[in-house]
């Protein structure tokens, strides 16, 4: 009871401190990490310039971030997502969209429904900043997963507050359009735009060994398993797309299920609640799901002004409806930690096994994941050398766990480092580590240093701990509690 009290005084001074300039917490996501910034909101291009000459300085947009990337302690935190860089534009003769760096996805994708077009991919958060979003590696899954890739042109400042242009080609660009966090504020981006699209869309159970062949001419696919289902088999639940040819709508297709379906429908329905509220139910839930042996297949045809890339039946936003059975399974939570990373798509199947074995042997230490594992296919490549795809296909794979148990998911992290060296990292979930610095190559890593250097000669662009750890460039700020420990000189 006392800790629901606290949370909910936690969540109105959050509250009370938007929009107002001056000392603030700042936190990531689920506020597994936090620290005590200068709250400065950049109401136009001018203020956000004077604020960045005015000392040591980093750029929040809004914190959906789980690692804490954006999070740097005593500086001058230039707060994104509250300012006034709100402007959208779009040219109907290139299809490129312009938009300024406080604008939310939610805000973008509906003023391109204005003009009949849609982002060609995009992740299910719809608060975060565009520029945040792309920044960090955001992606949804398909042949251009990555939101990032679908950027033509930027305008960031640099570290005298002057306007720095890039555009698709240059020799820079491919660095600095998915940079996280290195090169900031990034004050606006020209996106390409493809027209609104029906498409037809495919929910499965059924189990992993059938994967490759439910996913046979598809063009798109997300899916995920239950991890304490069958650690030979698991319990997967398949959601694909398909292009929609039909002139006429389609009807809705349900099949499968059989006699103890409405047992399954119950228990998959009410999971979430159970997983949040009975935690030591979660492997007796999953085990009792895959002794029923369900296989069931959902189709339908999705509206082209779907706003949340779930693809659904009904314009706008899944949540101001309710869920269907499996779209509630892959929703995101406002309860757990996330944690991912990118893997060779072909070994995702493999990965996800690994994963389940060694959560598996951590029970008797106390530790259950949370839900489900989460894996989108990115079956295309990307030129940007950040991106997760761009030397290969790849998998994005998302695990969960309570946030008091974050550090078991790093653990596992690590072991799937130690099996996989081509893992990559997604720079708002991943435990950023040295170990990543291999796969996505130590030259890129020292070219991108030595963009940031040429733009930032003045060094007052700080950027999070855990990004500095990662690339080597830096030991904790003065003021932060190894500092004070005197661990740094």
């Amino acid at each position: 009871m006392f800790r629901t009290i606290r949370n909910i005084q936690a969540r109105r001074a959050i509250a009370r401190a938007e929009g107002v300039e001056g000392p603030r917490r700042i936190y990531s996501w689920i506020h597994v990490f936090r620290g005590e910034a200068n709250a400065r909101i950049p109401s136009d291009p001018g203020k956000l310039a004077d604020d960045m000459v005015q000392g040591l300085y980093s750029c929040v947009g809004k914190s959906h971030s789980y690692n804490g990337v954006q999070i740097v302690p005593g500086v001058n935190a230039m707060i994104m997502s509250e300012g006034g860089l709100k402007h959208t534009a779009y040219d109907p003769v290139t299809g490129i969209a312009t938009v300024g760096a406080s604008v939310s996805v939610r805000e973008l994708k509906e003023f391109l429904l204005t003009h009949d077009r849609r982002l060609i991919n995009s992740g299910n958060y719809m608060a975060q900043t565009v520029v945040g979003a792309l920044a960090t590696g955001t992606h949804g899954f398909g042949e251009r997963g990555v939101m990032a890739d679908a950027v033509v042109g930027l305008t960031f400042l640099d570290g005298a507050g002057q306007r720095v242009t890039l555009k698709r080609g240059d020799p820079d660009f491919a660095y600095v359009a998915l940079s996280f966090g290195t090169i900031a504020p990034i004050i606006e981006l020209q996106i390409e735009t493809v027209p609104v699209e029906a498409f037809i869309s495919t929910s499965h159970i059924n189990r992993l060994s059938k994967l490759r062949e439910l996913q046979q001419g598809t063009i798109a696919s997300n899916w995920a398993v239950l991890p304490y289902s069958d650690l030979e088999d698991p319990v997967m639940m398949l959601h694909t797309l398909a292009p929609c040819h039909a002139a006429a709508r389609r009807a809705n297709v349900r099949k499968g299920g059989g006699l103890l379906g409405p047992i399954a429908n119950w228990i998959i329905g009410r999971y979430q609640w159970l997983d949040k509220w009975v935690p030591p139910m979660r492997r007796p839930l999953q085990r009792l799901i895959n002794r029923l042996k369900i296989v069931r297949r959902d189709q339908i045809q999705t509206d082209p002004r779907d706003m949340d890339y779930l693809y659904d039946p009904t314009p706008g936003l899944a949540g101001d409806r309710p869920p269907n059975i499996l779209r509630g399974c892959f929703s995101t939570t406002f309860t757990g930690y996330n944690l991912a990373f990118f893997v060779p798509l072909e070994k995702a199947p493999a990965v996800v096994k690994f994963i389940m074995r060694e959560a598996d042997d951590l029970r008797d230490l106390g530790f259950y994941l949370k839900g489900i594992i989460s894996v989108r296919e990115l079956t295309g490549t990307t030129p940007l050398v950040f991106g997760a795809n761009h030397r290969e296909p790849v998998a994005a794979i998302d695990l969960f766990a309570d946030p008091r148990d974050y550090a078991w998911l790093e653990r596992l992290q690590r072991l799937v480092l130690q099996y996989e060296p081509a893992t990559r990292p997604h720079f708002g979930k991943s435990a950023l580590m040295p170990e990543f610095r291999d796969a996505l190559g130590q030259a890129e890593l020292a070219r991108l240093m030595n963009i940031h250097r040429t733009h930032y000669p003045q060094k007052n662009l700080m950027f999070s701990e855990r990004v500095r750890a990662f690339l080597d460039v830096g030991r904790p700020l003065a003021g932060l509690a190894a500092a004070d420990s005197g661990l740094v000189n």
